[in-house]
């Protein structure tokens, strides 16, 4: 008996072992595909080498289209990401409605799953750029023509790494509680309040 308890434990540290490292691969570094988790639970602790390995997905932008900065004169360089959750809706009407004529470059920013090659790849960059298109056309006046990127990636990493690149002054991200109250930001609202140098808004009920 004392035989078997202790083959138990083996076998239950070792699916803990590769299932919480599938979570951390999973959920902070951008892989979203869920069978990672049938992979942890099968190598066990043969898969933390894998993951700290492959660790994070380096971002891909994979579609970029630029339009030029308004004519106006100065004004806030705004990066807004959107994953057309009603969060991310949000976060686009708290733009639409206190930076309307405030606004010299307007860039709109998704994210797709690093994990997804070839013809899903492809599906699920051009329903992200559909998004993003039908997005752009039905901004309100006043604000910027928007710039569109589909980056793969982490999403934090991802928003950053446009960031940077476009030297923006304002992150606008959607609040994403795991429960039932708006208060309680989501991770990638989290990481980015954490990591990011620049001025962040938190999208919020419209009229708020």
């Amino acid at each position: 008996m004392a035989e078997l308890g202790w083959v138990l434990l083996a076998l239950v540290a070792w699916l803990a072992t590769g299932l919480v490292t599938a979570a951390v691969f999973v959920t902070r570094g951008g892989h979203r595909n869920l069978l990672w988790y049938l992979v942890g639970g099968l190598l066990g602790p043969l898969f933390v080498p894998i993951a700290v390995e492959r660790g994070r997905a380096a971002p891909q932008r994979i579609d970029v289209r630029s339009r030029a900065p308004a004519p106006t004169g100065p004004g806030l360089r705004v990066l807004v990401g959107l994953d057309g959750s009603p969060d991310s809706d949000r976060a686009l009407c708290a733009v639409a409605n206190a930076l309307t004529g405030t606004t010299s470059e307007l860039v709109l920013v998704t994210v797709t799953d690093p994990d997804l090659v070839d013809l899903e790849a492809h599906a699920e960059r051009q329903r992200a750029r559909r998004m993003l298109d039908e997005i752009a056309s039905a901004l309100p006046d006043g604000l910027a023509d928007a710039s569109t990127e589909v980056v793969a990636g982490h999403p934090a990493d991802a928003i950053l790494a446009v960031a940077d690149a476009r030297d923006v002054d304002l992150l606008v991200i959607g609040r994403r509680g795991p429960g039932l109250d708006e208060k309680l930001l989501g991770s990638v609202a989290t990481e980015l309040a954490q990591r990011s140098s620049r001025a962040i808004l938190l999208g919020s009920l419209p009229g708020r």
